[in-house]
């Protein structure tokens, strides 16, 4: 992933557990997408973690938004994303 973003300000989840970020369902629970927003809500950065977000087909919760809404904000905004690949992947 060569684009990685580089965030103009620290992300307000920094040093936070990625496993809260990264759910196996890839949905994550009422109460973790609570605390999720909570913690996206005053982030400096969440309009770029957004945009990233939308731009690659990116699994987990970016910018307060699950995969599931991300893909209708897509739908509505006519993107199309591009696939993020593993090294493993085109190794």
């Amino acid at each position: 992933m060569t684009d990685y973003p580089k965030w103009e300000s620290t992300p307000a989840c920094a040093g936070t557990d990625t496993e809260l970020w990264f759910n196996k369902d890839d949905e994550p629970t009422y109460d973790e997408k609570n605390l999720l927003k909570r913690i996206c809500a005053g982030c400096e950065v969440r309009n770029q973690c957004l945009q990233y977000s939308l731009k690659h087909n990116v699994m987990g919760y970016w910018a307060g938004t699950t995969p599931r809404e991300r893909q209708k904000l897509r739908k509505k905004l006519g993107i199309i994303s591009i696939p993020i690949y593993l090294a493993r992947d085109i190794a």
